[in-house]
């Protein structure tokens, strides 16, 4: 996406600032995973002011009502493999007991995008965060079962749970890559998932009424 924007600066390696119309946007690379959005991301809101954080990437489906290629809005997200593994079953931190499910920022056990906006023609879904790309289907079996979200990424519930404390307006927007099934890469298309992606985005961002920084 960054191809179709004005370059204005670069304040690291990982964050670089470009125009887009008369906003600002600065574009960060926090890397892939829980860790490392969750380091790169806090330390950039420690150092700089936005009024929108927008998580985008490319997401596994775990339903077939989604189409490889197809863009989507994130509007919750669980973490689907942060909790307590006994000899029979996984237990999330909530079914365990060690996390109230209503305790900040999490309702219901869940995160929710806090940025109110419109994303045009783009479909809301539930999303589920993992530490691994699911590509067993021993696991991928134990995902279905207990949870009930559309999408899977690496990085999502991350991206609200930093962005609720900090009081900075949320949200996330990804492209589906292929689904979540024993894994066969012959069958994904992140190409399409990319180009989708930033042509929705770019659409998306010209028609934002708040100014984006």
């Amino acid at each position: 996406m960054v191809d179709e924007l004005e370059k204005v600066g670069e304040k690291s390696h990982l964050l670089k600032t470009y125009r887009l119309g008369e906003n600002l946007v600065d574009v960060l690379i926090a890397g892939i995973g829980v860790t490392f959005t969750t380091f790169h991301l806090t330390s950039t809101l420690h150092e700089e002011n936005y009024d929108l954080v927008i998580n985008i990437g490319i997401a596994g489906s775990l339903t077939r009502e989604l189409k490889i290629g197809e863009v989507v809005n994130v509007v919750y997200e669980e973490f689907a493999d942060l909790g307590i593994e006994t000899s029979e079953q996984f237990l999330t931190l909530f079914e365990s007991g060690f996390v109230d499910i209503n305790e900040y920022p999490f309702e219901n056990g869940t995160l929710k995008a806090s940025a109110n906006i419109d994303w045009e023609h783009i479909k809301k879904v539930r999303g589920i965060t993992v530490n691994k790309s699911h590509g067993n289907k021993v696991s991928i079996d134990d995902i279905y079962s207990k949870f009930s979200g559309h999408t899977e990424s690496m990085e999502g519930a991350a991206v609200f749970y930093v962005c609720n404390w900090l009081g900075v307006d949320c949200c996330q927007i990804r492209s589906i890559s292929n689904y979540v099934e024993p894994r066969d890469s012959s069958k994904w298309n992140i190409p399409l998932a990319l180009d989708n992606l930033k042509l929705s985005l770019l659409t998306n961002l010209k028609n934002l009424t708040v100014a984006v920084s």
